[in-house]
Parts: C-alpha cells; sequence; structure tokens
C-alpha cells in the first residue's frame, strides 16, 4: 500500500511540474514575409524544440509560463523571444538574411591558433573541472575563436556555430549557441552565456538517473523549488541573511596612502629613506600599518539570523503558478548537513558548503514551481555552488526530480 501511495503522488507531481503550455506560431522571412520551412525553434535551457513546418508553422509546448523562445535557420540570424503565457495570438516570428560579408570581417579578427593557447582554458571555464566534466567532450572546437586583448588584459571567444558538447555523465547531447565569453585577468571577472538545447541520449540508464540526481541537488533549480514550496527546512537548507558594508578602515588607508606614495614621488623623487628623514607626519612603521590595512577586503561581512522563505516572498499568482522575491543584501545558503551521510562522494563533499545569492534588480525575482526563474541575469551566485552551474552539470528545464 506504502509504494502504491508513492508512486501515485509521484506521478501526480511529475505531471503538475510538467504541466504543459502550447506556443504556436509561424516563421516568415523579415524580407519578403515568405514562410521559412524547417526552421529551428526550442526553448531555451530544455529538451523541447520542434521544427517549422512547409508553412512556417510550428507549435511546442512549454512546461513553464515566462520562456525564452530560440528560433534559427540556416542562412538567417538567430533570434530569442522572451514569451509570456498564455499568448493572445499566435506568433509571427521574422527572422533576417545573414550578412556574409560581415561574418568574414569578424572571424578574421580572431587568433589564429586560438585554440591551442586557449582552449582548454575556455574548456575548463565553459564546462568545469573534474567530476562530471571529465566525461564531456566539445565535438566541434574548432567553431570557437579567440581574441586577446594584451592592453586590457581580457580574453573573449565566439562561436562562429552552436557548439556540440557530449556528456556522457549525465547522458545529453547539448547544442549550445554561444552568446558571450569574457574574461577580464584584470579584475578577475568571468562572463559566459548561451543557449541550450538538450537531447537526451541516456534515458532509462541508471547511471544517468544517478548523475542526473547528484546535479540536481546541487543545483539552483532545487533551491528555488524549495523556496516556492516554502520547504528550506524540510529540504536540509539553512538559508541567513548576509549584510555586506564597505570597509571603511581600507578606504581610508587607500586615501592615506595615495597621498603619501604622492608625496613621495614628487617631493623626494620616490626616495622612501629620504621621505621617511624630512618629515615627522609618518614612520615607517605606520606607513606599513597603512600597506597592510589597504589590501584589506573592501567589504566586512555580518551575517544574520536564520530566515523563512516567507521572508523573502513579496507576492504570488496562484492562478498563474508565479511567485515575487525580493530582498536585500544577500542570501547565505548552507547546502544540506545530510549529504555528509550519502554514499556519493560529490555530495558528501557539498554537504555544508556555502553559496551566496544577490539580486541586482531592485524589481525583484518572479520564480515558477519547475524552478525556473526570471530575468536569469539579475540573480548573482557565487561560493560552492559555482563550480555546479558549469555546462557539465547542467540539467534541461524540463528534467522531473526523482529525490
Amino acid at each position: 500500500m506504502i509504494r502504491i501511495y508513492l508512486t501515485i503522488i509521484s506521478i501526480f507531481f511529475a505531471q503538475h511540474l510538467l504541466a504543459q503550455h502550447t506556443i504556436k506560431g509561424k516563421i516568415i522571412n523579415a524580407d519578403d514575409r515568405s514562410p521559412i520551412a524547417g526552421a529551428s525553434i526550442y526553448i531555451n535551457n530544455s529538451s523541447l524544440g520542434t521544427s517549422s513546418n512547409k508553412e512556417g508553422l510550428f507549435t511546442i509546448h512549454s512546461p513553464t509560463r515566462n520562456v525564452e523562445l530560440v528560433v534559427s535557420s540556416m542562412g538567417f540570424e538567430k533570434r530569442v523571444l522572451e514569451i509570456q503565457i498564455p499568448l493572445q495570438q499566435d506568433l509571427i516570428i521574422a527572422i533576417k538574411e545573414k550578412s556574409t560579408a560581415i561574418e568574414e570581417v569578424v572571424v578574421t579578427n580572431y587568433l589564429k591558433d586560438g585554440w591551442k593557447e586557449w582552449g582548454q582554458f575556455f574548456t575548463d571555464n565553459l564546462i568545469g573541472q573534474g567530476g562530471f566534466a571529465d566525461d564531456c567532450k566539445i565535438l566541434n572546437h574548432e567553431v570557437v575563436k579567440f581574441r586577446f586583448d594584451k592592453k586590457a588584459n581580457v580574453l573573449t571567444a565566439i562561436c562562429t556555430e552552436p557548439l556540440k558538447i557530449r556528456n556522457d555523465a549525465l547522458g545529453y547531447e547539448l547544442t549550445y549557441d554561444l552568446g558571450g565569453f569574457r574574461m577580464d585577468f584584470g579584475s578577475k571577472m568571468f562572463l559566459f552565456e548561451g543557449y541550450a538545447f538538450f537531447k537526451d541520449i541516456g534515458k532509462g540508464r541508471s547511471k544517468y538517473k544517478k548523475n542526473r540526481n547528484t546535479s540536481y541537488l546541487l543545483s539552483l533549480n532545487r533551491f528555488v523549488r524549495s523556496t516556492y514550496n516554502k520547504e528550506w527546512e524540510k529540504d536540509g537548507y539553512i538559508v541567513r541573511k548576509l549584510v555586506k558594508k564597505d570597509n571603511e578602515v581600507r578606504t581610508e588607508a587607500v586615501q592615506k596612502y595615495n597621498a603619501i606614495l604622492d608625496s613621495v614621488q614628487k617631493k623626494y623623487r620616490g626616495n622612501w629613506k629620504l621621505f621617511y628623514a624630512s618629515q615627522t607626519d609618518f614612520t615607517e612603521d605606520q606607513v606599513n600599518t597603512i600597506r597592510k590595512q589597504r589590501i584589506q577586503p573592501e567589504k566586512i561581512s555580518y551575517l544574520m539570523g536564520i530566515m523563512q522563505p516567507d521572508e523573502i516572498i513579496v507576492g504570488q499568482d496562484k492562478e498563474k503558478g508565479l511567485m515575487k522575491l525580493n530582498y536585500t543584501d544577500y542570501l547565505y545558503i548552507i547546502y544540506p548537513a545530510d549529504f555528509s551521510k550519502s554514499k556519493n562522494k560529490i555530495l558528501q563533499k557539498a554537504a555544508s558548503e556555502v553559496s551566496e545569492l544577490f539580486i541586482m534588480d531592485s524589481d525583484g525575482i518572479i520564480i515558477e514551481p519547475q524552478g525556473s526563474y526570471f530575468p536569469t541575469a539579475s540573480w548573482i551566485l557565487s561560493g560552492y555552488a559555482v563550480s555546479y552551474s558549469k555546462l557539465a552539470y547542467m540539467l534541461p528545464l524540463d528534467y522531473v526530480p526523482t529525490e
């Protein structure tokens, strides 16, 4: 009886998560308004895709009400639409023909032997290092082009075609249309973005089920679902508020040291011994203390009390299945301590690790029961979970967890 009961609940849960919303439309040429047959249409970060028929018509079903619809066709520019369901009418999507002249100019501005020099760095930062990343392979790396700006100390990459990535850890073949890849070595700021379509090549195999569940348990997607269901405690999360304030000691030290350095260079021609001997305002010990203070962290962190989901939920539309989150400062998320009891080494390692979540947009974040959220660029993740936000651990939006 218990097994039957759990099975019924699981089926109901899966159906609830994957409630279908229909999107219909037509793909046309932007120049002459003629229909385009065979255009590819997919929901970003999902395994849900289709193609247009000879009249340019298509139908696709979405598990969420807010999606990015990606449209592409050979010889045409890609188009991405942000869709909110339900639609008032069928979509008419016009796409423009590509300019080959512009493409040739763009590609010739990149490094000739870029992959040899930067390929491993690109792979490590896009896909990840170790773990599931060891079972991933880029099948068409020749489409990746690199540019390195020595003066700015910045690396950028583009792809002339979508990347084809085989993930033999999770059982997916990923088509990844890279939108941007940028590493600023000076500021140590890294960014990549793109559009992903998943093809399931491992359906039903126990290895893939296990690995997919591991990825899900470590994902931001699971935390979002837990927030929507108000089940942080049940799911093992401890969430606290983290306040970061400017380090005034450091700020003052930077100003003092810059003034001292300016004086040394202008009045004493860079001679520090002459500087110390000629004035009484600063001793050598005092200057050394200021030097240490100026390399302190820019921010001082204050960890506050344990939070509950209701403290960040500011609105909900139950009919549409949408919830709005907003908060100041940071969420300090501690992963479930029970992971330490798992036989899975990846989960053991993640037990009680910490990630931080910051909202850049003052308007907040909208989340859905499936774990999706938007605008995606407004939620900034840092800490332990960053390693598991790379493509090696990425699951499609329509993945249904088995935990």
